[in-house]
């Protein structure tokens, strides 16, 4: 597939921005809830990243399942290269024997690991939108635009399909939330380092919130329940715990203020305990309103350079 340029500020549509760009990292990233009808829950993630670093680009695919019964969580990351370097089409990307597909007004999710496997239909049930500054994010880093990237999601999809897990195929249903993207800026720079909250309320409205702690750099979304969004960039998230992973250290417990938004302050409290996929952890919590009433899901993303001055070298190569 022939690969667009990136030009900070200007954009083509869901459908052009989908595809490849020059001289730029960026990721297709599937995540969602899956329910049983016995009433059984997991949450599902699905990447495929194209990493750009010191102008050599290497491809990594990952997948995961959270059990919420258990907390039991699989995972598995695969770097493609050679022969498994993934297919990228104008609707289509496919890695590691797992495919997403653009197809209607949604797109179908075969995911095959040695665990398990999802393959679901994902219909949208709102339109897609463009994130923070009409479709682009400063990554913490003011004035340089290199250091940014376009962004967009669907984040209200509906989920109808089948789980196999073990010996079983199970019919489920759900939710679940597409991002799609990618930049010029650099990750070996620990300044453009983020914390990302998706919010999934109960009452069909969306949240989004890139955080970067370093320098106090924050942006977002409001995605109302009719479909339409608005610019969110005045808020507010305070770590209310820490927890270390690969002895790198990581938030994980907050409160959240939004001054005028919906009821303004909400507590997230992690469901499962996180884990590190390859050099970010990554966690799915509940939405907790002031009355401590569960109100939704969020999956939360943490990046390394957060709260620590030096990580291993090996993550600022792999990342």
């Amino acid at each position: 597939m022939k690969a667009r340029n990136y030009k900070f500020g200007t954009h083509g549509s869901f459908a052009e921005e989908w595809g490849l760009h020059r001289r730029c990292s960026e990721w297709w990233y599937t995540t969602g809830m899956l329910n049983t009808e016995n009433g059984d829950s997991y949450g599902f993630q699905y990447t495929l990243v194209k990493n750009r670093v010191f102008g050599i680009e290497m491809w990594l695919a990952m997948e995961a399942l959270t059990d919420l019964q258990t907390g039991r969580h699989y995972y598995s990351q695969t770097f493609c290269h050679g022969k498994t370097k993934p297919l990228v089409t104008p609707h289509t990307v496919r890695a590691n024997g797992s495919t997403l597909t653009r197809s209607g007004s949604g797109f179908d999710l075969d995911l095959h690991t040695k665990d398990y496997g999802i393959r679901v239909r994902m219909e949208a049930n709102k339109p897609p939108v463009w994130h923070c500054d009409n479709g682009f994010l400063r990554m913490g880093v003011p004035d340089q635009d290199r250091e940014t990237t376009f962004y967009y999601s669907y984040t209200n999809l509906a989920l109808k399909g089948q789980l196999s897990l073990g010996d079983k195929t199970i019919p489920v249903t759900g939710k679940g939330w597409f991002d799609k993207q990618g930049g010029p800026f650099r990750v070996t720079n620990l300044a453009t380092h983020w914390e990302w909250f998706s919010f999934r309320f109960f009452d069909e409205e969306e949240i989004m919130l890139f955080s970067f702690p370093q320098s106090h750099a924050a942006d977002g979304t409001y995605i109302h329940a009719d479909g339409t969004s608005s610019r969110l960039n005045h808020y507010t998230i305070e770590p209310l715990d820490f927890t270390t992973a690969n002895a790198i250290r990581f938030s994980c417990k907050w409160k959240v203020h939004m001054p005028g938004i919906k009821e303004e302050d909400y507590t997230i409290v992690p469901l499962v305990d996180g884990q590190i996929n390859l050099a970010y952890f990554e966690l799915l919590a509940g939405v907790y309103d002031r009355n401590g009433i569960l109100c939704g899901y969020c999956f939360v993303e943490l990046l390394p350079g957060v709260y620590n001055k030096k990580i291993p070298i090996a993550l600022t190569k792999t990342v």
